[in-house]
């Protein structure tokens, strides 16, 4: 990626720097300038970031491996599957010699919504008839189809699901099925099934801000739907670079340097 650089290693550094003390804090409200007109409003377009702020530590930015710092509503199915993960990430972290997490030991796809949670920007281009969410994180993308076609119940279970969107004013409705169950929710190990239900109500705040509000529904993971919302700020000068896991060293390996004493 030009003109920012925040870097598997940057990533790693986030995971290597956490620790159980802290408590989680909220985002900083966003004040609404004057409202966009719809064509305005419509156009989601850009390179954006996550807007979260630059808090003490970095343990505060529960937005870094989870959606909320309040706990899910889980099943005791869900909370079986939750206490069998070793995330290298929260309040219980372990070395990523010791973690199951699939994206780590695997470099298997992140899957949705867990994509928002890692430290990269994603690019949003539209078309008439789909927008499209591009993410420097492994070159994943979630296509969102808005030209009034069903969900296809053909497909097999997918890493970030089947999604359907259409416009309510300003607002656009994205309505994602049709799941696997090989990915975590987030970077702490929050399971799903593969009943896993996500709308997202996405809409441009203003020029520079952009919303995407959250909700998650899967019955066998959790007693009920449970709501998060994502702030992005614009980054016009930035663009996407291509990043594959299997490009990169292993992330025992950079784990190694980051935490060997200089000489």
């Amino acid at each position: 990626m030009r003109n920012h650089q925040p870097g598997i290693a940057f990533a790693l550094g986030i995971v290597l720097s956490c620790s159980p003390a802290a408590s989680a804090q909220a985002k900083r409200p966003i004040k609404e300038a004057k409202a966009p007109s719809l064509a305005q409003a419509r156009d989601l377009s850009g390179v954006w970031m996550l807007d979260r702020p630059r808090l003490q530590t970095v343990v505060e930015r529960y937005w870094i491996y989870e959606f909320t710092p309040e706990e899910p509503p889980m099943t005791a199915w869900g909370e079986a599957q939750y206490k069998a993960t070793k995330s290298s990430f929260g309040t219980h972290s372990f070395p990523l010699a010791e973690t199951n997490d699939p994206v780590f030991r695997n470099c298997s796809p992140p899957g949705f919504p867990r994509i928002f949670t890692h430290p990269f920007p994603m690019q949003v281009v539209q078309t008439p008839g789909e927008v499209i969410m591009l993410f420097e994180w492994d070159s994943t993308r979630h296509e969102i189809f808005t030209d009034g076609r069903p969900h296809n119940t053909a497909l097999g279970p997918l890493w970030m699901g089947d999604s359907i969107g259409h416009w309510e004013g300003n607002t656009l409705v994205a309505d994602t099925v049709n799941f696997n169950d090989k990915t975590w929710l987030d970077r702490v190990g929050h399971p799903h099934s593969a009943a896993l239900h996500v709308v997202e109500r996405i809409r441009r705040l203003n020029h520079n801000h952009l919303l995407d509000e959250i909700t998650i529904e899967d019955p066998k993971a959790y007693t009920k739907p449970w709501k998060a919302e994502l702030d992005f700020l614009l980054r016009p000068t930035w663009t996407l670079g291509e990043q594959f896991c299997e490009d990169q060293e292993s992330f025992l390996d950079i784990e190694k340097k980051e935490t060997t004493p200089a000489k």
